[in-house]
């Protein structure tokens, strides 16, 4: 008996006249559904990292990016999913995120000079940093393009630079069409396509990032008995940290990311009051984070 063919992206098998699989140029096989998601996406159809990403469940894709870096070298990677765009930067900066944005504004807000157009041009005395319509009176969409690096989130167009610390982005949100920034006395909204893709690609960078600067090799520095400071590096709980409730510090604000003993992935950054560190489970560090420990006590779940 012939063997059935399944999608190489969800696994489902292929037969029937409503379930037929189409067969890639390098021979993988997809299925209508999958087909239409990447198609959604704007990706190629082929068998590569993101159009598994997704097409994944939720709970299968930071096993993919880990799968993937298991099996190909963290510079390759870095090269081919997160090459220089067409806009100058910063020497050092690489860009995590390139995409069309817009963000309404008081119009009397926004200036009639005319912007800096690259993120090299990006200083202190370009930013603007217009947060979103008061709604008090004329407002004005503005189209512009967000750019990503790990220094920074900068917003470009034709009269407004917004640029924001990557830790006041609202992450595990939900939200597919935005990215939100929100700081001690501000709020922008940029509405994107796709924000679950843009999230997936800088959570890929992260562990790209981590790879390349060899993440097992990580330090904790002591400070007292309820203060540590920490450096890249994965830490298992209680093996390398007692588990507890920790506020944090960013020292260098590049992310935290939580594996519950469950499984369950959760990032926190600079905006998070505190952590909860689970015995079981991981703390992979992709910035420099001093953590205090404040008890053993943990939400509901």
């Amino acid at each position: 008996m012939a063997k059935k063919k399944v999608c190489d992206f969800c696994l489902s098998e292929g037969g029937g006249l409503f379930n037929r699989l189409e067969t890639l140029s390098d021979g993988h096989h997809m299925c209508k559904d999958c087909k239409k998601l990447i198609q959604k996406y704007n990706l190629p159809l082929k068998y590569d990292l993101f159009q598994q990403l997704v097409t994944a469940q939720a709970n299968m894709k930071d096993m993919i990016m880990d799968a993937h870096l298991e099996n190909h070298d963290a510079n390759d990677a870095l090269a081919e999913y997160y090459p220089f765009p067409s806009v100058l930067m910063h020497a050092g900066e690489h860009c995590i995120n390139s995409v069309e944005a817009t963000i309404t504004v008081d119009k009397n807000r926004i200036p009639d000079v005319p912007a800096v157009r690259s993120i090299q041009a990006v200083q202190k005395g370009s930013i603007h940093n217009i947060r979103d319509a008061s709604g008090d009176g004329e407002t004005e969409t503005v189209k512009g393009t967000l750019y990503e690096t790990e220094a920074a989130l900068y917003f470009l167009s034709p009269y407004i630079v917004n640029c924001h610390r990557l830790g006041y982005m609202k992450r595990n949100t939900g939200d597919t069409d935005r990215v939100v920034v929100v700081t001690p006395t501000k709020t922008f909204t940029y509405k994107i396509e796709h924000a679950d893709l843009f999230f997936l690609r800088e959570r890929f960078y992260q562990k790209v990032n981590a790879v390349r600067h060899n993440k097992r090799e990580h330090l904790i520095y002591i400070t007292n008995d309820n203060q540590v400071r920490i450096t890249p590096g994965v830490y298992d709980i209680p093996k390398s940290l007692r588990a507890g409730r920790y506020t944090v510090k960013a020292i260098k604000d590049a992310g935290l990311h939580i594996r519950d003993p469950l499984g369950r992935i959760k990032d926190y950054y600079e905006n998070e009051d505190y952590i909860d560190l689970r015995e079981g489970g991981v703390l992979e560090c992709t910035g420099e984070y001093q953590l205090k420990w404040i008890g053993d006590k943990f939400d509901e779940e």
